[in-house]
């Protein structure tokens, strides 16, 4: 059997296109509207039982769409087009028989999906048993975004902080957890920095700008069982834009407020009849002024995939996605120069910031009057620097054995880059001479699973995952000796884990029945240091590697009469420590003798990972003829334990360290999501959201006193309205609030009471020429549209902005 698959895999490599399209059977039919006209420029995708799309084309004006050399076994097809409903479809492909199927669309009715994040495989978004939010390429594209963290400004649940505008460190959160519970995937695949401190993505947030990313997929709750560390409050994944059907692509041009220019690119299509399928992004950015006019932020990146079907049945996928990023950071807010008496002795402290000329005089070296002002929000610092970049590239080899079986293998690597200066320019605490560190983080990761249909109601998949990181730091201070010190750091740990999925579907695919688990080990090397100026204190130090288990299981049941779906979900998730935790280091000048250099170890390499518990419950419903679906979900996360970076008594601790990484007390984290979608007219889309939150620790270890958590707003919600007027004209209106929050970092041992803010953008396009399947549009983007003057974590955010730019689409 074995010698028989690799002859005919010979043979239709090198025998031509014709033979592989009379090879198979074929999937053909007609895309309609109501009235049964035929409908061009519909875009058809067929997924298969796992994760990926088989194929994709987009209708001539005939409305036809085919795919030839289609595998048998079942499928889901979704048809988009603007202006229709999105739908899905289930679709069965016997052995050696071809299938016609006609889709009408409907012109109003919420979007019908396919999801790949919530279980591992394509689903219906009515048979998702798990709460989840897609942000689908239309919202994309509407609002004009340029960052990752822009498009998820408006999922329940989630909070995005930016701080200091386009380009500055910017974090994503999930249910009142911390940003390393939030995990990040490409294409199913985790995203992750080994050089980061706590081993995620989080570092590169800002980076990763919009390139050629299709929609994204929102999983809110445990997902480790599925995904590994870091899947506790949330899993995002970026699915990348597909290739396949005619060539086609567009191009953006855009410039506007702070300095910034954009220009954006995508191609895509295929060949040899579909056998190659390929899209690419490429994106640059630059912004010269940013919000303080001395944060310059320019970024560059490339994203895009490339399938060959070998056979009907095999095929090998790349996909890749790179950055290259440059930065001005400025200094952190501050209260160190302000008035103690401004500064209340009991309860939170007001956050009232100096005005942005008091600010100015500051970093210019003055000593203004701040007034009544309780911080100085963050000033520009002339020679404080990052240059960093990443790459993240994946290959898969998949095998459709039969239309019950098939397996694929994954090599996944991801490298990263980070470079920081720091000289003595600039106000407030700066070190003697420019301080140079660079970190670097490689990845490679290896996965092997299957998936298998045994009957129409139960599927299982499982695999094998090996992967492998390094980490490398080197901190120089650029002193002469004695105060010099550097310190090299090349560490690397290895992971295995076996993992699995099953769904049930029953009762005529009313009952919804998911469960997962995952068994992983970590081995960590011992770390090669290299120490000039100082000890190492890391030495014949015990390594103490973990070993999660981690499962979850849902149940969704649909009631028909009144097509509502009741869900629940729980499980357990773990953030395994990152290598930076267990053995960073760092060193400063004391602010009491800037010349005496202060080295001190920060990891602790007896970390026991960071462990959650939780469960979620909630309901779907829809109204009015599929036009309304309401959605709420409950949510209650117990954290079991957390890694926490606090102050410690050198002589209490092994490593002599006087702060650093320990693991901490847990806490507990609840709350409710409420989200609707409505298309109330054909054209038009309205989604929203609310989610309350309460998130508290068990210990008041980070401020004496104050045991809620920090930065995390207690009640948020978001509105976005899309509006077609006609062929030509669309609009787009989106808005999120949140509410006031606590922040720990402006003043040592003290709490800020952070107000609340509004923020509303508004986007106009307007299409003036078009033929055949091209298009030119022009647009306009109006940020902060009421101008509300807001400090997310005591950071000056921009005021009103404007841009405008041309678009291009063939």
């Amino acid at each position: 059997m074995t010698s028989f698959r690799l002859a005919a895999l010979f043979t239709t490599v090198f025998a031509g296109s014709g033979l592989y399209a009379q090879s198979e059977t074929a999937l053909r039919g007609r895309i309609v509207d109501p009235q049964g006209n035929a409908v061009s420029g519909a875009t058809v995708q067929i997924f298969q039982q796992d994760s990926t799309a088989f194929s994709r084309t987009v209708t001539p004006d005939s409305g036809q769409y085919q795919f030839v050399g289609v595998p048998p076994g079942s499928f889901l097809l979704q048809v988009q087009k603007d202006g229709f409903r999105t739908q899905t479809t289930g679709v069965t492909i016997q052995k050696s028989s071809s299938k016609d199927l006609d889709v009408s669309l409907e012109l109003a009715g919420v979007n019908q999906q396919v999801i790949v994040t919530a279980e591992g495989g394509a689903q219906m978004l009515d048979e998702v048993s798990k709460p989840i939010t897609v942000v689908s390429a239309a919202e994309i594209e509407n609002r004009n975004v340029n960052n990752i963290s822009d498009m998820l400004t408006t999922t329940p649940g989630v909070t995005i902080q930016n701080l200091g505008g386009p380009g500055q460190w910017t974090t994503i959160s999930s249910r009142g957890l911390r940003a390393d519970a939030t995990a990040v995937l490409v294409d199913g695949i985790r995203l992750r920095d080994s050089a980061n401190p706590q081993g995620d993505i989080s570092s590169f947030i800002e980076s990763m700008t919009v390139v050629n990313v299709d929609h994204v997929e929102v999983l809110r709750g445990s997902g480790s069982s599925l995904y590994g560390t870091n899947a506790v409050g949330g899993t995002i994944n970026l699915v990348t834009k597909e290739g396949g059907g005619p060539f086609h692509g567009q191009i953006q041009l855009e410039g506007g407020s702070l300095g910034m220019y954009r220009g954006r690119a995508s191609l895509g299509g295929g060949a040899l009849q579909d056998r190659l399928q390929y899209s690419v992004g490429l994106v640059t950015i630059n912004v010269m002024e940013g919000v303080d006019g001395h944060s310059p932020w320019r970024n560059s990146g490339v994203q895009g995939q490339l399938r060959y079907n070998l056979t009907p049945r095999m095929s090998v996928t790349g996909r890749f996605w790179g950055t290259d990023d440059f930065l001005m950071f400025g200094n952190s807010p501050t209260n160190s120069v302000i008035n103690p008496a401004n500064l209340p002795a009991s309860g939170p402290i007001p956050a009232i910031p100096a005005t942005v000329a008091q600010a100015n005089a500051f970093a210019l070296g003055g000593s203004p009057n701040f007034g009544n002002a309780t911080f100085v929000p963050n000033v520009w610092d002339p020679d404080d620097r990052r240059a960093s970049h990443f790459l993240a590239g994946a290959v898969t080899f998949k095998d459709v054995v039969s239309s019950k079986f098939n397996w694929q293998a994954i090599y996944n690597k991801t490298s990263t880059d980070r470079i920081y200066t720091n000289g003595p320019g600039g106000v407030g605490y700066q070190p003697l001479a420019t301080n140079y560190g660079k970190y670097a983080g490689n990845i490679d990761n290896f996965d092997l699973r299957a998936t298998a249909d045994f009957t129409h109601w139960f599927s299982l998949s499982g695999g094998y995952e090996f992967e492998r990181e390094f980490y490398t730091d080197h901190q120089d201070n650029n002193l002469p000796t004695p105060q010099l010190i550097i310190e090299s750091t090349h560490a690397q740990q290895n992971s295995n884990a076996g993992y699995f999925a099953a769904r049930l579907s029953l009762l005529n695919q009313r009952l919804q029945i998911s469960f997962s688990g995952r068994a992983q080990s970590f081995q960590i090397k011992t770390p090669d240091f290299e120490y000039a100026g100082t000890a190492n204190p890391y030495v014949n130090s015990p390594l103490q590697a973990p070993r999660p288990l981690t499962g979850d299981t849902s149940v969704a049941y649909t009631l028909a009469k009144t097509s509502t779906k009741l869900r629940a979900h729980v499980g357990n998730s773990y953030r395994a420590p990152g290598l930076y935790e267990r053995f960073g280091a760092g060193f400063y000048n004391d602010p009491a003798n800037p010349k005496l250099v202060v080295f001190t170890p920060y990891g602790d390499p007896r970390l026991a990972p960071d462990r959650y518990n939780s469960v979620d419950g909630g309901v779907d419903q829809y109204f009015f003829r599929n036009r309304i679906r309401l959605s709420g979900t409950f949510f209650y996360t117990r954290i079991v334990q957390v890694t926490e970076f606090l102050n410690i008594l050198p002589v209490t601790d092994p490593y002599g360290r006087t702060s650093g990484y320990i693991n901490g007390a847990g806490g507990i984290s609840r709350g409710a999501e409420f989200s609707g979608e409505a298309r109330p007219m054909a054209g038009m889309t309205i989604t929203g959201s609310y989610t309350y939150t309460r998130a508290e620790t068990d210990q008041d270890s980070t401020v004496p006193g104050y045991w809620q958590i920090f930065d995390v707003p207690r009640h948020s919600a978001s509105l976005v309205i899309i509006k077609q007027w006609g062929k030509r004209l669309t609009t787009t209106f989106d808005m999120y609030k949140y509410s006031s929050s606590l922040n720990a970092y402006i003043g040592y041992n003290q709490a800020y009471l952070i107000p609340g803010w509004t923020k509303a953008d508004f986007v106009g396009s307007y299409q003036f020429w078009t033929k055949e399947s091209r298009a030119v549009r022009v647009y306009g983007k109006v940020d902060n549209l009421f101008n509300k003057t807001y400090y997310p974590e005591g950071y000056r955010a921009s005021g009103v902005t404007a841009l405008g730019g041309v678009g291009f689409s063939f």
